[in-house]
C-alpha cells in the first residue's frame, strides 16, 4: 500500500492504524500538496455490503459538521476496487496515549471537555450522535502557548437523526437504517456505553455526554470506575454501580468537578445534560473559577496561601526508584559475603535465633521482591502503583529486619549504628512516595499536584 497513487492523487506514505472497521493511512495530496489521512474498507471486506454502508454514513456525517473540533472530511472515493475517506490529517496523540504519561490537572481536564462538549454541541445541533466517544478517539493536537487542540475522529458508529439532505423538516425523528447485523447486541465501546446503550434502547446526544463524563472522570482519577475483570461485571457495573467520590483518587479535584461529572454520568439520560450547551456552561464557569487571577489584596490582611507541593518529573523518581533497588542488591551482596565468615556477631546479637534457615528465606524473600520491583518500574508497568499498596506491608516487613543488619558492624560504626539503622527503617517510606509519584493517580494516595502546562 505505502507508495501506491490513489484516485489519481492521493500518495499513501505510512499506515495510522487499522481495525475490525478499517485501515487507516497517512498519505499526500499531490494536488494540494497537503498531507491527508485515508481511512479504508478493509481489502477482504471490500464486498461487506454492511460495512461499506457504515463508511458512507460515516463520511456523510462527519462532513456535515464545520467545526474545529472535529476531523474534517475532504472527499469519499467509492468505486468497485477501493471505498475510502479522505480526511485532513490530524497530526498529534490520542487522550489514551497521553494519559500513560501525563497527569492532566484539573483545569487540563476541564479545557479538554470543554473543547470536545463544544465539538459535541454542534454535531448534535446537526442531527449527528457520535455513539463512540473515548480516549482513543480524542486526538490531541499541538495548539498554540499551552493550549492543545482537541478533535473527535472517527465517525464510524454515528447515528443520523434524519438522511442528511432528505429534505425533511428539522422536527421529524427519522433515522437512519441500523448498521448492526443480525443478532449484533452493542454498538460501540462497553467500557464508555451509556446505560440506555446496553439496553438497546434509543440513544441521542445525551449518550454521549455519559460517554463524554466517563472520559474526564478518567482523566481526573486515572482509572474508569466501571471496568470489571470481565465484560459481563462492566456491563453490570455500568447499569447498577454508580462512580465513587473524585477525591478518593484525586484529593485536589475540585468538588464541583464532582457534581458534573457525576450528572453526565447519571442512570437515567433524563437526570443528566440534556444539551451538550448546558456542559460547556457549566465545565467554562468552572474553568473561570480555577484560573481566575487572586483578588488584589484588601486593608484587611489575608491569609497566606498554602504553597503548592514540590514535584518531581516522573522520569526522575522512577530513576531515583530503580537506583534505590540497585542499592538493595549491593548491600545484599555485601551481607551474603561478610555473614558467612562473621557468623559470631550473628550469635552475639541474636543467640536465640539460628541463622540457618532463617537468613537464606529471607535473603530469597528480599530478593525476588526486590527484582519483581525493579522489572515493574525498569519495563514502566502502568499498574505499578495500584500493585504496590498491597505489597507494601510485606516490604515494611522485610526492611524492618533488614534495618538491623547494622548493629552487626556496631564495632566498626559505633555512634552510627543507629543513624544507618533508622535510615535503612525510612527508606522503604520514601519509596513509596516516589512510586505513588510516578503512578499517582494509578493506584497512589500520594498524588503530586503538577502545575499546569502544556498538554
Amino acid at each position: 500500500m505505502p507508495g501506491e497513487l490513489k484516485a489519481g492523487r492521493y500518495e499513501v506514505e505510512k499506515e495510522l492504524g487499522r481495525g475490525g472497521m478499517g485501515l487507516v493511512y497517512r498519505a499526500l495530496d499531490t494536488r494540494l500538496k497537503r498531507q491527508v489521512a485515508l481511512k479504508f474498507v478493509p481489502p477482504e471486506l471490500l464486498h461487506d455490503t454492511q460495512l461499506s454502508r457504515r463508511l458512507a454514513q460515516e463520511a456523510r456525517a462527519a462532513s456535515a459538521i464545520s467545526h474545529p473540533g472535529i476531523a474534517t472530511v475532504f472527499d469519499f472515493v467509492e468505486d468497485e476496487e477501493e471505498k475510502f475517506i479522505v480526511y485532513e490529517y490530524v497530526e498529534g496523540v490520542t487522550l489514551r496515549e497521553r494519559a500513560h504519561e501525563h497527569r492532566f490537572t484539573p483545569e487540563e481536564v476541564l479545557d479538554i471537555g470543554i473543547q470536545v462538549a463544544d465539538a459535541l454541541a454542534a454535531a448534535h445541533e446537526r442531527g449527528v450522535t457520535h455513539r463512540d466517544i473515548k480516549p482513543e478517539n480524542l486526538m490531541l493536537s499541538p495548539g498554540s502557548g499551552t493550549r492543545g487542540r482537541v478533535k473527535i475522529l472517527d465517525f464510524g458508529l454515528a447515528k443520523l437523526r434524519q438522511p442528511l439532505g432528505s429534505g425533511e423538516g428539522p422536527g421529524t425523528r427519522a433515522e437512519t437504517a441500523p448498521l448492526t447485523t443480525t443478532g449484533a447486541l452493542f454498538i460501540g465501546t462497553i467500557n464508555y456505553m451509556a446505560p440506555e446503550q446496553l439496553a438497546a434502547q434509543p440513544v441521542d446526544g445525551r449518550t454521549d455526554l455519559y460517554a463524554l463524563g466517563l472520559v474526564l472522570y478518567e482523566l481526573t482519577s486515572g482509572v474508569n470506575p466501571f471496568v470489571g475483570e470481565t465484560p459481563t461485571s462492566t456491563i453490570a457495573n455500568i447499569l447498577t454501580r454508580e462512580p465513587p467520590p473524585l477525591a478518593e483518587r484525586n484529593p485536589v479535584a475540585p468538588a464541583e468537578l464532582d457534581r458534573i461529572l457525576r450528572k453526565c454520568l447519571r442512570k437515567s439520560n433524563e437526570e443528566r445534560y440534556q444539551s451538550a450547551r448546558e456542559l460547556v456552561v457549566d465545565l467554562a464557569n468552572l474553568h473561570r473559577d480555577l484560573t481566575r487571577p487572586a483578588a488584589a489584596p484588601s486593608a484587611q490582611p489575608a491569609a497566606r496561601a498554602p504553597e503548592a507541593p514540590l514535584t518531581v518529573s516522573r522520569g526522575f523518581a522512577r530513576a531515583l526508584f530503580l537506583f534505590a533497588q540497585a542499592g538493595y542488591f549491593a548491600m545484599y551482596g555485601a551481607a551474603a559475603y561478610y555473614l558467612p565468615n562473621h557468623l559470631e556477631r550473628w550469635h552475639g546479637l541474636f543467640p536465640s535465633l539460628p541463622p540457618v534457615p532463617l537468613l537464606p528465606l529471607l535473603g530469597v524473600c528480599a530478593f525476588a521482591l526486590r527484582l519483581y520491583l525493579l522489572a515493574a518500574v525498569g519495563f514502566d508497568y502502568p499498574d505499578t502503583g495500584r500493585l504496590f499498596r498491597p505489597l507494601f506491608p510485606v516490604i515494611l516487613l522485610l526492611d524492618a529486619a533488614w534495618a538491623l543488619s547494622p548493629f552487626l558492624l556496631f564495632k566498626e560504626l559505633g555512634s552510627l549504628t543507629l543513624f544507618c539503622a533508622v535510615g535503612l527503617a525510612f527508606l522503604p517510606f520514601c519509596q513509596r512516595t516516589l512510586v505513588y509519584s510516578a503512578y499517582a493517580p494509578r493506584g497512589g494516595r500520594i498524588s503530586g499536584i503538577r502545575a499546569a502546562g502544556s498538554f
